[in-house]
């Protein structure tokens, strides 16, 4: 697609010279997504860039920058690494945060340095300052197409937290499709914590796990909440299922890498709560008789 430019589906198959049964799978996929918009006219389609926030950064890209192919450019996996090129990245990073081999990710690297939109400075990579949008780009198209796939399954979708594959988010309807994983205050009563008050739905969209471990579940509740109420909810978890401190803070560091709060360090502060019995507590952390009351009502032993 080129930006300012409405276009007859045959024209852009022409355009990016692909045949006309892949360029019709494209434009419908996108349109699904809302990305473009496909009118019929006269027996014709004529394709445009909606007003969506993904495709209007692209539509700035390509007037900026025509000379560059970006459909050529913008596979998969090179969307993956321009989402993780907000900063500078070292391969071994960008590795282990996509679903590529190292050999992979280097060739793609590769590419994107001979076309001038990555650098390289010693073990790092990051975005030529004049391509340091293409970051941005990548972002808003991961959340946009986070938020459809999630409202196709549920009410009032509200994103709390997302990664290139995963995402958290509340809604006021349950879900009940695969790869969906309940979380939140709803699913502390399956580690004995039962609460009474009902609120919003929380839930974790993940294609690689067949459930989640109590550790992501404490992570979630303070990327949902990070207050006092949630923190006491997160040391009943600890206590009750004697969570490992290491295991927790290497689950923490996982979602650190997109959260808007210090979950490492959150974390931390309620192991050593925990284990010094109240001797070491930061802010919004109960007395430690509060908090001894509390997990007797629920049977907890602290």
């Amino acid at each position: 697609m080129y930006a300012g430019k409405d276009l007859i589906q045959r024209e852009l198959a022409d355009e990016l010279d692909w045949d006309q049964g892949h360029t019709s799978r494209v434009v419908s996929k996108l349109a699904d997504s809302e990305l473009v918009v496909r009118n019929q006219q006269n027996g014709r389609y004529q394709v445009s860039l909606s007003n969506a926030e993904p495709a209007e950064r692209f539509a700035d890209l390509t007037r900026e920058f025509s000379h560059v192919d970006f459909p050529d450019i913008l596979s998969g996996l090179t969307i993956q690494l321009l989402y993780y090129l907000d900063a500078e990245r070292t391969a071994a990073e960008l590795t282990d945060w996509t679903d590529a081999s190292r050999a992979t990710v280097y060739r793609r690297l590769k590419q994107l340095q001979n076309v001038g939109i990555v650098t390289k400075r010693d073990t790092q990579f990051a975005l030529t300052n004049q391509f340091e949008e293409l970051a941005a780009f990548s972002r808003s198209l991961v959340r946009h197409l986070h938020r459809q796939e999630a409202n196709d399954h549920a009410a009032g979708v509200r994103l709390i937290w997302s990664d290139v594959d995963e995402y958290l988010f509340s809604c006021r309807t349950e879900v009940t499709a695969p790869l969906f994983h309940q979380t939140g205050p709803e699913a502390l009563e399956e580690y004995g914590i039962p609460l009474l008050t009902r609120e919003e739905q929380y839930y974790f969209r993940s294609g690689g796990r067949n459930g989640l471990a109590p550790e992501d579940l404490l992570c979630h509740l303070l990327l949902i909440n990070d207050g006092a109420r949630y923190r006491s909810y997160c040391l009943l978890l600890i206590a009750n299922c004697d969570l490992n401190a290491d295991k927790l803070t290497r689950t923490a560091e996982r979602y650190d890498r997109e959260a808007d709060i210090d979950l490492t360090g959150i974390v931390q502060d309620l192991c050593s709560y925990l284990e010094s019995k109240g001797a070491v507590s930061r802010e919004m952390l109960p007395e430690w008789d509060t908090f001894k009351s509390t997990a007797a009502d629920y049977d907890i032993s602290v």
